[in-house]
């Protein structure tokens, strides 16, 4: 393996700044990580140029952390960036991923990046990439594995598009990424905005390093599930659900229904546990309270449901309704700003003590990360010079009912003028007990068709 350390090409977007104080609220102690798939042996130079512009717009990817231990703004980026480091490396595989689901468990082909250590370690690098060749099929995989405080999903899918464009030898014509707190952008926090709403997803974590109870190795591991629905079936679905809000169901969303029934069937399919009353959803709060929509770092809130009391398991609109008000609740500037500065003061304190947010929904709660509106918007503009024919893939966790809700790999159409209908294809990804998982695909295939979903739902794995 060869390993090069890219540093910006030029003055950066931070040039002059010594020190940048990260948020409480840009806190989140662990990686993400993504992979790409292209069809080419990656001109290794090429690419290296096409970095070092990149983060001359995104000089915080090549950025290192400070952490103090006591009070105040704990989290400091230093700069100037010292650069990123890229590994390049062969593989005599003739495979490149195991399955044909884009969300990967574990994602292969990805530099290892210790959260833990770059919080102690001030010359760790907080983002690294690892090019893997392989010249018996031809392709190479971008995999890129970043610290979480350096920003969301939409954040990373930003740089990569930049990355995708530079190493074409377009400009980069990104929008000015904004490098401010949100919280600068909203109210005095008001906590009894927060009374009787359910946060305990916002302030529960465990020690960094320890092995999940749901993940205990004396135990069955819990077992993947993945299943699609065509672009018709999914507003078919809500077409369903709607008609059962009758007049005041419009403000439900195909995605607010596909949560609801998925909800509805766990319930019935793991009956040994309490009914889910709680869905706290993975919200992205651009936008939200006068937050910018191109601010920089991670910019999301767990967004909390009321306690959801369905009255039968075919409830499907109280879920439905109830995730759709708390996502709307969520954006609203003063219930923002309380749940903004709770996530953040937990947050800091918890990082501080070496503890990551528990991912793992307990019984009665579920988590909804969904990334739909992200892949419709990023993802096709992501190819390195390939559209059509260039795959990517994202990571999610092995917890049960944690839901995760992605668009497909687009194609291209046959005379290469527009993306095809499969940006509206809708993939789950959810981890369940090896017995809940056979009786949860026997309740999706009959509900489907009690709503009178059209066709069958695809199985993945």
């Amino acid at each position: 393996m060869a390993e090069s350390l890219i540093a910006p090409d030029g003055p950066t977007l931070l040039d002059g700044v010594s020190v940048f104080e990260l948020d409480n609220l840009d806190v989140f102690g662990y990686n993400a990580a993504n992979s790409y798939i292209i069809p080419e042996l990656i001109d290794v130079p090429r690419f290296h140029a096409a970095l070092a512009k990149t983060l001359a717009f995104f000089p915080f990817y090549a950025a290192r952390v400070g952490c103090a231990e006591n009070d105040g703004v704990p989290w400091k980026l230093m700069l100037p960036p010292k650069g990123m480091p890229v590994t390049v490396s062969e593989s005599d595989e003739t495979e490149t991923v195991p399955i044909e689901a884009i969300v990967q468990r574990p994602l292969l082909f990805l530099p290892p990046l210790s959260p833990r250590k770059i919080v102690l370690d001030p010359t760790m690098p907080l983002a690294s990439i690892l090019l893997t060749k392989f010249p018996r099929l031809g392709v190479t995989s971008i995999g890129i594995t970043r610290w979480h405080p350096l920003g969301s999903d939409y954040v990373a899918s930003r740089f990569i598009r930049a990355l995708s464009k530079s190493y074409q030898g377009l400009p980069i014509d990104e929008p000015t990424p904004v490098y401010k707190a949100d919280r600068t952008y909203l109210p005095a926090p008001d906590r009894t905005c927060l009374e009787g709403i359910d946060t305990y997803t916002l302030e529960t974590y465990y020690p960094a390093g320890f092995i999940h109870p749901q993940l205990d190795p004396s135990q069955p591991p819990n077992v993947r599930l993945d299943f699609r629905l065509s672009a018709m079936q999914t507003q078919q679905l809500r077409a369903a659900i709607h008609a059962l809000g009758m007049p005041d169901a419009d403000f439900v969303t195909p995605q607010d229904c596909l949560v609801a029934l998925v909800a509805a069937a766990t319930n019935a399919a793991d009956p040994s546990n309490l009914p889910i009353h709680t869905i706290d959803t993975i919200l992205d709060v651009r936008g939200a309270g006068g937050i910018p929509a191109e601010l920089a770092f991670n910019g999301f809130i767990f967004a909390p449901t009321d306690r959801i009391a369905p009255t039968h398991t075919h409830d499907y609109y109280a879920y439905a309704a109830g995730v759709r008000k708390s996502i709307m609740r969520a954006r609203e500037p003063h219930f923002l700003a309380a749940l903004a500065d709770l996530q953040a003061e937990r947050a800091a304190l918890a990082t501080n003590h070496g503890e990551i947010m528990d991912l793992a929904s307990p019984p009665g709660h579920m988590l909804s990360n969904s990334t739909l509106r992200l892949d419709k918007m990023m993802r096709p503009e992501i190819h390195f010079g390939h559209p059509g024919k260039t795959r990517s893939y994202i990571g999610t966790v092995p917890f049960v009912r944690h839901l995760k809700l992605a668009r497909s790999n687009p194609l291209v159409s046959a005379d290469g003028s527009s993306w095809t209908d499969r940006l509206d294809v809708t993939e789950v990804t959810l981890y369940f007990k090896p017995p809940v998982r056979e009786r949860f695909i026997e309740e999706i295939n009959e509900r489907v068709r009690a709503l009178k979903v059209e066709g069958v739902v695809e199985w993945i794995n």
